[in-house]
């Protein structure tokens, strides 16, 4: 199975708006030396606009990422990377505008930024995902579940990826693995939820928890003389995990065949 991993956005994107920013701090730096109030606070203003809309544009990607890898998914709550675009648009006009451009260069110096910024990054979903919910409260309970679970399952693979101990990292991927497959099957089968829930709210959160543990320890050389027990521990975890992967796919297979039997009766009364 194709392992899934928590949204990530790179540390590149949006970096340049970082330098931009720091052009106008050094710009307001240079403005209060001089006593110029008015420009001081002008290149407060546009550096806080630039930097919000770094902010907005690396949150907005991650709703983003989720948003596409996700069978179910609801759209952003809150339209981030437009934001973000309307932030870094008025900074523009403002700088233009007081950088002695008329008013109608600088709208179209904003209005330049807002089209590139859709070109480039673009805006945010805008529709629900959400075939088969029976409602977006329980969308949302299942889609806030699966997005908690990815990142624990992450978590815990990046920890058994340091491990000194090859075959404590095998089993802690191994168990990782387990968990991925629950999640990915609660996403595709949504009805799936509260059997799942469980494993994916207790289990998984005591494991994740413990699995930092003995990652701390093996940095400090302190884990030896636990490294049985949690071996066994987790060789446990993966075995539970895998019976109740296969109990999801029974009661599927068996839901389905009820489906047919009742399907096939009603073909053979109307025949």
């Amino acid at each position: 199975m194709q392992e899934k991993r928590a949204p990530k956005v790179s540390f590149l994107l949006g970096l340049f708006f970082i330098f931009i920013a720091l052009d106008y701090f050094t710009f307001a730096f240079i403005s209060l030396g001089r006593g110029n109030s008015f420009d001081f606070l002008l290149s407060l203003t546009l550096m806080s606009l630039v930097l919000l809309s770094y902010v907005m544009l690396r949150r907005g990607e991650l709703n983003q990422q989720f948003y596409e890898g996700a069978k179910y998914a609801k759209a952003p709550k809150y339209p981030l990377k437009l934001l973000g675009a309307i932030a870094l648009s008025l900074a523009t006009m403002l700088s233009a505008y007081f950088g002695e451009y008329g008013v109608v260069a600088s709208l179209m110096f904003g209005l330049s930024v807002f089209g590139g910024w859709y070109l480039y990054y673009g805006f945010d979903a805008t529709e629900d995902k959400l075939d088969g919910y029976e409602s977006d409260a329980s969308a949302q309970r299942i889609i806030t579940l699966i997005l908690e679970s990815q990142t624990k399952i992450e978590n815990i693979q990046e920890y058994a990826r340091n491990l000194h101990s090859k075959d404590v990292a095998n089993l802690m991927h191994g168990m990782a693995d387990g968990f991925s497959k629950i999640v990915e099957h609660v996403e595709y089968e949504p009805d799936d939820y509260e059997v799942a829930r469980k494993y994916l709210v207790s289990y998984l959160g005591e494991l994740a928890s413990m699995s930092e543990t003995f990652y701390k320890l093996d940095i400090k050389d302190k884990s030896e003389s636990m490294k049985a027990e949690f071996c066994e521990l987790l060789e446990t975890s993966i075995e539970k995990l895998n019976t109740q992967y296969e109990k999801l796919l029974d009661d599927d297979i068996l839901d389905l065949d009820i489906k047919m039997s009742v399907m096939k009766k009603r073909f053979k009364n109307e025949g």
